[in-house]
């Protein structure tokens, strides 16, 4: 991994290696300030070995638009920032902040107000409402305040300005030909829709000295007709000849295609990287970087010693692992902890929520939720080694406890094993293979291939239970449920239990959609049935990764039946009904993905024999990989808390 840790130079600016945090929104306060929480999360990072930490878009003014992130408009907003930059000093790291006038067209901060915007274009999120134009003397307004903002940012501490001219925001609408419908000297021509974006680069220079570095995060296409291919292209090199800026930052995608923007679980590592020779050619001289799963470091590597980017942006990544920079650099890959691409960071983001890691408890906590030794020598007995069942049993042992780790299958993962089968979803496999080398590293007694009952508990006669036993897949008791060709989709993802050439998926969330398109890429024929009117209406997950299964399975060939009911099973088919009508769909197999159903029976059971016992994970109730490492963390945190 040589070239990764070679210094590079953006501008004036010398960093230590190739390694950037990239920039990712992750307000931690209602006032929109800085707070302490930013200072140990950014400054984690930095100790992780980054070379260069970016911040999320803070934005310069609050004249046109609530706040959607963080803010830098007066010097009662430095006082904390100081603190960040000063945090992320300490340790060889340079300090940026991405830097932006607004959101625009895509506020979702208030839904009832018209928000300003380059024109009078539709609101992203309610589209019947028109953005109102910003006026020609409030553009200028605003150019004045980014570079205010930026000469605050320098003043306190700050070493690099990113430009946030990037997915569809502010800067974009006002660069894009199909948002920007202006009349005056920011619309019209080409060089007139850039106007905005060269002044602003301008006026942070003016305020902040000719020398100081700017980088700009830009969108080359959005992947759908909002930012066309020739367009971004045109705006690169604009900024190329221009001699403007010191660093591109690009990127691909828009909110329409947000899988583009923020990966999802299904996306394959560096899936930006096809982009990055064009940009590469045309950036010339100027250091050019890019993000999207650069997580994995012999993709991050090769992307670097091949020339396709300078430097490597990590965004997810780093929140699942903020020590991903020094364990690659000393060659501890086996204890990188791998974000799985659920996105439950941004999921929660979105919702007004603090931003947690489904796989680190700690982020976005750093320094909130420390592990202490054991007092005693209780002995642990976990049930159950799905992701909280690991996560417990690796937990209890770190702290000292003696763990015994029960297990009915013949592997680890349980549930999240199997949602990691598909070829498709390498990095959930990858987490599952991360908890099971955890439990090697702390030593816990394994037992695979044994169920686990009341009897059994008390025979161990343990100090406290963890039931993880997760739960069962729902089969919905039609005629013929129970015919020797029907399975659950467990079985049929763990390759378990084979299919045949023709198959039918009763049910058409996450699961059901993912399995057919497994199948489909295998060479069989699929059909989803789907009792609501569409697929993915049920459950909750982040767009990218709604958009991402929804975009593979009508590119899949799957075939879709929605608003329909199976109503019997047969040895060669499945009879559905839909609109009052009876009609047969041909298979050899049929899988049910219909949904899971927990049982409590275990743990009533340990709970009435008088032991000290807790319930976690799907096992409470069916859910997420973030409920079940989270509660398993935290179960065996608070023992013997002082």
């Amino acid at each position: 991994m040589n070239k990764l840790f070679e210094p590079i130079q953006i501008g004036s600016l010398t960093l230590k290696n190739r390694i950037v945090m990239a920039p990712m929104g992750t307000t931690t306060d209602v006032t929109n300030a800085f707070n302490m929480r930013d200072v140990k999360y950014y400054g984690e990072r930095a100790k992780g070995g980054c070379g260069l930490v970016l911040t999320g878009a803070v934005v310069a003014s609050t004249e046109f638009e609530p706040a959607p992130c963080q803010k830098l408009t007066n010097t009662k907003d430095v006082y904390m920032l100081q603190m960040v930059a000063e945090r992320v000093h300490f340790y060889g790291a340079k300090f940026g902040i991405q830097l932006s006038p607004g959101i625009g067209r895509m506020n979702w901060i208030d839904p009832h107000t018209p928000p300003y915007s380059s024109s009078e274009i539709p609101n992203y999120y309610v589209p019947e409402m028109k953005c109102r134009a910003l006026p020609t003397d409030g553009v200028k307004r605003l150019v004045k305040a980014m570079g205010e903002s930026a000469k605050l940012a320098k003043d306190a501490g700050v070493d690099i300005i990113e430009l946030h001219a990037y997915g569809g925001y502010l800067i974009d609408q006002f660069t894009s030909a199909k948002w920007n419908h202006r009349t005056d000297e920011y619309g019209g021509s080409f060089e007139n829709r850039q106007r905005f974006l060269k002044e602003i680069v301008e006026e942070v220079r003016r305020s902040c000295g000719k020398d100081y570095p700017i980088a700009i995060k830009m969108t080359i296409d959005s992947m759908d007709d909002e930012r066309p291919l020739e367009e971004g292209i045109a705006i690169a090199k604009y900024l190329a000849d221009s001699g403007l800026v010191d660093m591109i930052h690009f990127g691909r995608g828009s909110y329409s295609c947000r899988w583009r923007m923020v990966s999802s679980v299904y996306q394959p590592a560096g899936f930006d990287l096809e982009a990055a020779p064009m940009v590469k050619e045309i950036a010339g001289k100027i250091p050019v970087m890019a993000h999207g799963k650069l997580n994995h470091p012999d993709v991050a590597e090769a992307a670097v010693a091949e020339g396709k980017i300078d430097l490597v942006a990590i965004g997810h990544g780093l929140i699942a692992d903020p020590h991903w920079a020094n364990k690659v650099k000393n060659g501890k890959l086996d204890d990188i902890n791998p974000c799985i691409g659920c996105a439950e960071c941004h999921f929660n983001a979105m919702k007004g929520h603090s931003r947690p890691c489904a796989v680190n408890v700690h982020g976005m906590r750093e320094g909130e939720f420390k592990l202490t030794p054991a007092k005693t020598d209780k002995k642990i007995m976990v049930i159950g080694a799905g992701p909280g069942g690991l996560k417990a049993a690796a937990t209890a042992a770190e702290r000292g406890y003696k763990v015994s780790l029960y297990e009915k299958n013949t592997y680890l993962g349980g549930a999240m094993a199997a949602a990691g089968a598909p070829s498709f979803k390498t990095d959930v496999r990858e987490q599952v293979e991360y908890l099971k080398r955890q439990i090697v590293k702390f030593q816990v007694d394994l037992h695979l291939n044994t169920a686990v009952d009341i009897e059994d508990v008390k025979r161990e006669n343990p100090d406290y239970v963890v039931v993880a036993t997760g739960a069962s897949p729902f089969i919905i008791p039609v005629p013929g449920h129970d015919k020797p060709h029907v399975s659950a989709a467990i079985p049929v993802l763990m390759k378990k239990k084979q299919v045949g050439q023709r198959v039918v998926v009763i049910g058409g969330g996450d699961v059901g959609c993912e399995l057919a398109c497994e199948l489909k890429l295998q060479g069989k024929e699929v059909t989803i049935i789907e009792m609501l009117d569409d697929i993915l209406m049920a459950g909750e997950s982040f767009v990218a990764n709604h958009q991402n299964i929804r975009y593979l399975v009508e590119h899949s060939g799957v075939a879709l039946l929605c608003g329909a009911k199976v109503s019997e099973i047969l040895d060669d088919g499945v009879l559905v009904s839909k609109n009052g009508e009876i009609q047969k769909v041909n298979c050899d197999s049929v899988v049910f993905a219909t949904g899971y159903r927990a049982n409590s029976d275990l743990y009533m059971d340990i709970l009435k024999a008088g032991f000290e016992c807790v319930q976690i994970g799907d096992n409470v109730k069916p859910g997420k990989i973030i409920n079940a490492i989270h509660q398993g963390y935290h179960c065996i945190r608070v023992l013997e808390e002082d």
